[in-house]
């Protein structure tokens, strides 16, 4: 069996906000594949923005170790600036510069070399406006990507993005998402994303973790969770009761029921899909629909989260 190396790692990483009463972060352990798309999945709250900055070094643990791999390093052993790109709070436009302008400052902290060519690359793989337009005049979508941009600027190694596609529109996702991508695959690159739109987290994601009030509630690659059994979805019309359905089912189906049917997981829905609905006909239990869904991070973070249904 092979094993990814890993860029980063948390070892029962704590912190407190000062004068709050609750761990922002409680005994945060998982790792961080190297050259992963990391989805960093939670709601508002959870502990996403805390542990980013932990990473950058905007805050310090008060518990457990970071730790990283020597590349991403600097003399002191600590995230060098150089190798990663950051976009957390929303920082400061500076309206009066152009785009150009803008971007060529930042460049300067990096001792980027070709400036104006390496710009100009990224504004045509980003879709940017005229790069002499004046940052106080683009829309929030146009900022944003701006910002994408300036993360990008010095070739990183490690990209650690809060939200990078919010305020754009679909089609300027994907632009932000395709340039992410060739990213990984042309420079090795390793992210780490916060994102609430878990379809496209799907389609680009490598591993995940999801984390709610400080704690990681699961953490694995997303193949894993591809591997796992199946959701079978049944729509049922006319009178019905859940005790009725139960009591037709196969002894090792365990429903769980909406106001239109229920669901049920199955390693095997080839053999368990003929039973149930063998058991549903013979009871004269009319069967509107039976589908597979197969898990996503949409479907597991619903499960997560809200609870979803519950067995009867």
């Amino acid at each position: 069996m092979s094993f990814s190396p890993i860029a980063i790692s948390f070892s029962g990483v704590s912190f407190t906000y000062p004068g709050s009463s609750f761990k922002a972060l409680d005994a945060v352990s998982l790792t961080v594949p190297e050259s992963s798309f990391f989805a960093l999945l939670g709601p508002n709250g959870a502990g996403k923005t805390t542990l980013l900055r932990l990473l950058c070094g905007r805050l310090h643990s008060q518990e457990g170790a970071i730790h990283m791999a020597p590349s991403l390093c600097d003399v002191r052993g600590i995230l060098d600036s150089r190798r990663y790109g950051v976009l957390l709070e929303n920082p400061g436009i500076y309206p009066k510069l152009s785009i150009e302008e803008y971007l060529t400052f930042f460049a300067a902290f990096y001792d980027v070399k070709n400036v104006g060519e390496r710009i100009a690359n990224l504004s045509r793989e980003l879709e940017l406006p005229n790069s002499k337009t004046r940052m106080g005049t683009l829309s929030l979508g146009n900022k944003q990507k701006v910002q994408v941009a300036r993360a990008f600027l010095h070739h990183p190694s490690l990209l650690i993005l809060d939200e990078p596609v919010a305020n754009l529109d679909p089609l300027a996702r994907e632009c932000v998402w395709k340039r992410l991508s060739d990213w990984r695959r042309e420079e090795g690159g390793t992210a780490i994303i916060c994102s609430h739109i878990l379809s496209e987290m799907d389609s680009i994601a490598t591993d995940f973790a999801m984390i709610s009030k400080g704690k990681i509630l699961r953490s694995e690659a997303l193949l894993n969770l591809a591997k796992e059994s199946v959701t079978v979805e049944v729509t049922l019309a006319g009178e019905w009761s859940a005790s009725q359905v139960k009591s037709v089912l196969p002894s090792d189906i365990l429903p769980y029921f909406s106001e239109t049917g229920f669901r049920f997981e199955s390693i095997s829905p080839e053999v368990t899909n003929p039973q149930v609905l063998s058991a549903l006909t013979l009871a004269s239990l009319k069967v509107v629909s039976l589908s597979i869904r197969k898990n996503t991070l949409a479907h597991l973070y619903h499960d997560v989260f809200s609870g979803g249904e519950h067995p009867l």
